[in-house]
């Protein structure tokens, strides 16, 4: 994933860098050139000085001495500021007599062009200045791989400080560029810490001129995304009004028809048996559509008015208060389960199964009750409706004082569901089979609800045969809430 803090911070570094660089390149060169300039100056003021010392001997007391480098005197004086010097008498055009010479020096007789030069002695390479005044030779040298050393010294001292200096520049951005993007973070926790159904304006970076016309496109977006929700949300809310009064004039007349033939039939007669039982089994059929098509409007509205609201208001209620709802909820299901011919057979497991447990104090539960009530009708209508009937559906409440939450188990022995189709089943309008009954809207309500309580869904394959729904919800007492509240 691609970081602008890492990209501003490399950039910059890299354009100080180039620049840094660029100048130190060029102070270098004119660095180089000009230390080049004063040793060579040291040169020529070395040259002269010995020139005015040498100026002070005479002629006869300098050819006393007849061996190189013997005049001791005049030795100990050019020796002084470190520079190799020889100092020659001119005997005739091209013949030097040396009378004295430094340590250091290799001796220079084979050097004959006045001025500055190059010599190599010893494998070394020597920059030399030879002055000739009065029958005097003095040269004067210096040492390249000496004057190079110098010369990396200062470029060692002019680098370290610029190493440095760019670490410190680096750690320095990086900072900065973090202060300086605290507002897009600060946007992405507001955005990350947003309820789904929160689709009000964005304030944060409206006061920032770069972060402004980002923010004021993501509140146009979620104005638009709003707008095309409430949308659909009106579509549907009015359309399963719409079609919700025919289809009850059709059931009307379904069954007012249904009861005129049977009265009819019994009356006269006119109407052979067979005939009125096949008309009675075509307008079974008819009615069995038609309450399927009732059923599927009654959840698309419930499923509208779910997800239309923002959030689910946490209530109070007596731990009694939820343990009637569950088994009213079970109680329901099972008279649906007998209407429409499935089997009925539903253990109810209540942990604590103690009713003083549960009548001990509030509890702050984050949805209403009749919504908690739909919930557990939905995953119980889906159980009866699948279970084959050798076994009862299982459906067990649990009550976690230690840890508060409340937790709901369905299980069933139907044929089950492999995890893909578990993941699958809280799609709207899914089901199993395309010719199993029910709306395929029961999981998608079921999970909405519970995810608008904070809660969790699972569902999973059981041990042997069926399905198992765990449904799990946050609930607190209020006197734990009231006591963190005073903490505060």
């Amino acid at each position: 994933m691609k970081s602008l803090r890492l990209r501003l911070v490399v950039t910059l570094c890299l354009a100080i860098a180039v620049v840094w660089s660029t100048a130190a390149a060029w102070m270098f060169g004119s660095m180089r050139h000009e230390l080049q300039n004063v040793l060579d100056d040291r040169l020529v003021a070395s040259t002269r000085m010995v020139a005015g010392i040498v100026s002070q001997f005479s002629q006869a007391h300098m050819e006393a001495s007849s061996q190189p480098g013997q005049h001791t005197d005049l030795t100990s004086v050019i020796a002084r500021d470190g520079v190799a010097c020889e100092v020659s008498l001119v005997r005739g055009e091209v013949e030097l007599l040396p009378i004295a010479r430094t340590d250091n020096s290799p001796g220079f007789t084979e050097v004959q062009e006045l001025g500055f030069g190059r010599i190599t002695k010893g494998g070394k390479l020597w920059r030399t200045y030879v002055l000739e005044e009065n029958g005097i030779r003095i040269t004067t040298a210096d040492r390249m791989d000496v004057r190079e050393h110098l010369v990396q010294s200062f470029a060692y001292a002019l680098i370290l400080p610029f190493v440095l200096v760019l670490l410190g520049l680096l750690a320095l951005t990086w900072w900065l560029a973090t202060r300086g993007l605290a507002p897009l973070r600060g946007l992405q926790q507001a955005l990350a810490n947003r309820p789904p159904q929160d689709d009000s304006p964005i304030a944060v970076g409206q006061d920032i001129k770069e972060l402004a016309p980002m923010v004021h496109s993501l509140n146009a977006l979620l104005a638009r995304t709003h707008a095309a929700l409430e949308h659909e949300r009106r579509w549907t809310a009015d359309a399963a009004h719409e079609l919700r009064t025919p289809l009850t004039a059709i059931k009307t007349h379904v069954q007012v028809t249904q009861l005129m033939l049977a009265r009819e039939h019994r009356q006269n007669g006119a109407i052979t048996a067979p005939v009125v039982e096949q008309i009675q089994q075509s307008l079974s059929h008819v009615e069995q559509g038609i309450l399927h098509m009732h059923d599927t409007l009654e959840q698309l509205l419930l499923l509208a008015r779910i997800e239309g609201a923002d959030t689910l208001a946490a209530q109070q209620f007596s731990g009694m208060e939820v343990l009637s709802a569950f088994e009213r909820a079970c109680e329901q299901s099972q008279k649906n389960a007998v209407a429409k011919g499935h089997s009925a057979s539903l253990q109810v497991h209540v942990q604590p199964s103690e009713p003083s447990a549960w009548a001990e104090g509030q509890w702050v539960l984050p949805l209403p009750l009749p919504l908690l009530m739909c919930a557990v009708s939905n995953v119980l209508d889906n159980a009866l409706r699948h279970n084959p009937g050798g076994k009862a559906v299982e459906a067990c409440l649990a009550l976690d004082t230690k840890q508060p939450g409340l937790h709901i188990r369905i299980r069933d022995y139907g044929p089950g569901m492999s995890e893909a189709e578990c993941a699958q089943a809280m799609q709207r309008f899914w089901r199993k089979s395309p010719f199993n009954q029910g709306t395929g809207l029961g999981l998608t309500i079921v999970q909405r609800i519970i995810s608008s309580a904070q809660g969790q869904l699972v569902l999973g394959a059981a041990e042997e045969q069926g399905l198992v729904v765990d449904m799990r919800l946050p609930i607190a007492r209020v006197a734990d809430l009231a006591r963190a509240q005073e903490a505060h």
